[in-house]
């Protein structure tokens, strides 16, 4: 069961290259982005600092030169680690990109199950990777690729794509997904993307515990304890988190005013709004407002 508020439906790179890299660069220690997932697969390489990322649950922290895949249809989040900043980039691509219109050993063995997701990535690159530094010096080549765009990059990001995929088999990496949707930790997934869908399509409006406890099917004091365990905030401090996300998307521009976006994300109270954003930002709205603005200019 997969549901539709949770799943990112922005278009990465175009149609005829369905590829985009994405440069994140955190100066004050506060990424933060929200549980969602996709179609598309994803790199992550952290080039500075240190990032949690939440891969279906479970934490994976990364420093500076390390990478992991996500996979299509994964639930995902991630936040900054302990006030660290940091910089990393995320490769997002359609598996259809390395698809071929002859059909070889490497469509039948290799992209077509990662496709049809009888195979996936291995989630995290360690060191027990005899080839570890092999695929980090080729993300990062890809990355070079993508962000110089020389003539002929477009071969150059698919080569480094393939020649990724081949380290991984090389050493027998991929994931067989055998009987998947019968796991334990699967269905708590889906119990959770329930939730944050909910929570997703109404952080405007009021939104009482009951209400979400009834998304999971559970009695409201068990699914205090089952959201936390999962997503490491209790529901409220979650809920405040995401609104407050969403505010500072918003006063990226000058469109609204400050009290309207305090209402336009679901607070109720001008005060307690600017008591949570400094909590969660470490400035008021307005500052926040003023140093992004600043940095555009």
């Amino acid at each position: 069961m997969k549901t539709n508020t949770l799943k990112e439906n922005a278009i990465h790179g175009d149609a005829m290259f369905p590829l985009k890299i994405y440069r994140n660069t955190d100066f004050e220690g506060n990424y933060s982005l929200p549980y969602h997932w996709h179609e598309e697969v994803e790199i992550i390489y952290v080039e500075q600092g240190e990032i949690t990322f939440n891969i279906d649950m479970k934490p994976i922290t990364l420093s500076a030169n390390q990478c992991l895949f996500i996979n299509s249809h994964t639930l995902h989040s991630a936040n900054a680690l302990n006030n660290i900043p940091s910089v990393h980039h995320a490769i997002v691509f359609d598996m259809n990109i390395l698809s071929s219109s002859l059909y070889d050993y490497c469509q039948n063995k290799y992209i077509d199950p990662l496709l049809n997701n009888t195979l996936s990535f291995p989630t995290l690159i360690d060191n027990s990777f005899t080839c570890n530094q092999k695929i980090l010096s080729e993300i990062k080549e890809l990355i070079n690729i993508y962000y110089t765009k020389f003539d002929g990059w477009e071969l150059g990001v698919k080569a480094s794509l393939l020649k990724i995929i081949s380290l991984i088999a090389r050493e027998n990496k991929f994931i067989k997904n055998i009987a998947i949707n019968s796991s334990s930790n699967n269905y708590k997934v889906e119990r959770v993307k329930l939730v944050l869908d909910y929570i997703y399509k109404s952080y405007k409006n009021k939104i009482y515990i009951d209400d979400l406890a009834k998304q999971a099917n559970m009695n409201t004091q068990y699914f205090c304890r089952f959201f936390k365990s999962i997503t490491g905030k209790s529901p409220i401090l979650y809920i405040n988190h995401y609104r407050i996300e969403k505010a500072a998307k918003l006063l990226q521009t000058k469109d609204f005013t400050v009290m309207d976006i305090c209402f336009n994300v679901g607070f109720d109270n001008f005060s307690y709004f600017i008591k949570k954003f400094k909590e969660f930002k470490n400035c008021t709205p307005s500052q926040y407002r003023k140093m992004n603005l600043n940095l555009i200019k």
